[in-house]
């Protein structure tokens, strides 16, 4: 009885997570190469490399929003290449008679690094249809999260896919478990076999079988081959999806994970710009990251950004260091405050906590921003693996119902 309710919650909560689970597997396996495929549809714009020195990054902030004084730049980057142009992103200011955001005629420009003349401008505003090669990663990313449904209503089907796909991930594994001794004809049979032989058949396919049996073999070996791999993007989509409700509360509880967000809480009324000047804040950055570094034992490789978060009133500044998982860009941050340049705290991605190191590693496992190109290929086969999970999932429910179908109505004859 026990085991028969297990099945009935995996088989109903695999009908809820099917569609979802289908969506996610296919676009999971696109956005695993989505950095690559974005260079090719949007190629980054190449400059040529004068002798002269390239302007700092504050000097093109400034020209940047000279050139669009209705918007403004919100985020530095100190790690551009030397061939490459300067790109700014804008949101947009208020405007102090209507008290609302201006509307923008372009919210993103190039500029040349070494000159400061615009190379190009456009908009990419939100709009996600008709599809373009400026918009076709954010549709996968739109669609892998949330269906591309507006405000938050895919969020949170998606949260709650989830979450159910989380908590499936033990019972399906419970379910793959051999049967218990009282199943068996004899206690003889039972002892001639250990438990592990016994398990071993959920690994195995036999391409032999009927459609049905080699769909339900594979729906079954499938989900054990990548078991653990399945439980990492199954809970961080939860911490996606349903961050502040579910994902960081479990974390504190279960890890003693501190909330990093907690270093800077979110203000009732944004505060759109800040008191401190873009360059203060770099400087008060460096010295309070090399007393951090100092003091908690790691090293900086490189600086990598500054960012001033209007809802937090508060400027991120951001460098790659030794504690760091991701190469691409650093997941070394403090928080300084945006009026007064006080320090408010450090986030360490390893080794300052065991659930913030574990929080690392999912996300940068969901997001295949480790290990290189190998790593890539494998999360890409497993995000078509979740589609092949769904698929044979649902067959297996419509041959099954279809059965019971047939025997209800010969019994009723």
């Amino acid at each position: 009885m026990k085991r028969h309710f297990w099945v009935l919650v995996h088989r109903y909560a695999g009908l809820y997570m099917a569609f979802f689970l289908l969506v996610a597997g296919l676009t999971g396996s696109i956005l695993a190469f989505s950095p690559e495929i974005n260079n090719l549809l949007i190629p980054t714009e190449k400059i040529e490399v004068l002798a002269n020195s390239r302007l700092d990054e504050f000097a093109l902030k400034d020209q940047a929003e000279r050139l669009q004084p209705h918007g403004q730049v919100l985020m530095m980057s100190f790690n551009r290449k030397v061939d490459e142009a300067y790109t700014a992103l804008f949101t947009p200011r208020i405007d102090l008679v209507t008290q609302q955001p201006f509307e923008l005629t372009f919210d993103r420009i190039s500029l040349n690094p070494y000159t400061g003349i615009e190379i190009s401008k456009d908009k990419l505003g939100d709009d996600l249809w008709p599809i373009t090669r400026k918009n076709f990663i954010s549709l996968i990313i739109s669609l892998h999260y949330k269906l591309a449904l507006p405000d938050s209503v895919g969020v949170w089907l998606f949260g709650v896919a989830a979450l159910i796909w989380t908590i499936d991930c033990f019972v399906s594994a419970y379910l793959t478990f051999p049967i218990s001794v009282y199943r068996y004809q004899t206690v003889t049979e039972f002892k001639q076999r250990s438990w592990l032989s016994r398990w071993k058949s959920s690994w195995l396919v036999k391409w032999r079988g009927s459609a049905l049996r080699i769909n339900f073999d594979l729906h079954r070996a499938g989900g054990l081959w990548v078991w653990l791999m399945l439980l990492i993007l199954a809970w961080s989509s939860v911490g996606f999806n349903l961050n502040e409700q579910v994902y960081i509360p479990v974390m504190k509880t279960v890890f003693n994970m501190p909330d990093p967000m907690a270093l800077a809480p979110k203000l009732d009324k944004p505060i759109p710009y800040p008191a401190l000047s873009w360059q203060e804040a770099q400087r008060i950055g460096r010295e309070n990251m090399a007393s951090q570094a100092t003091l908690k034992g790691f090293n900086v490789v490189r600086e990598d950004m500054l960012q001033y978060a209007p809802d937090y009133g508060v400027f991120f500044y951001i460098v790659h260091t030794n504690r760091d998982l991701i190469e691409e860009v650093g997941s070394t941050w403090l928080v300084l405050d945006g009026a007064t340049g006080q320090y408010l705290g450090l986030n360490l991605p390893t080794g300052q906590n065991a659930g913030s190191t574990l929080n690392s590693w999912i996300f940068a496992l969901h997001t295949a921003m480790i290990w290189g190109l190998p790593y890539k290929i494998f999360l890409s086969i497993v995000g078509l693996l979740i589609s092949m999970l769904s698929i044979t999932g649902v067959y297996i429910w419509l041959k099954k119902r279809r059965a019971k179908r047939l025997s209800m109505e010969r019994k009723g004859r």
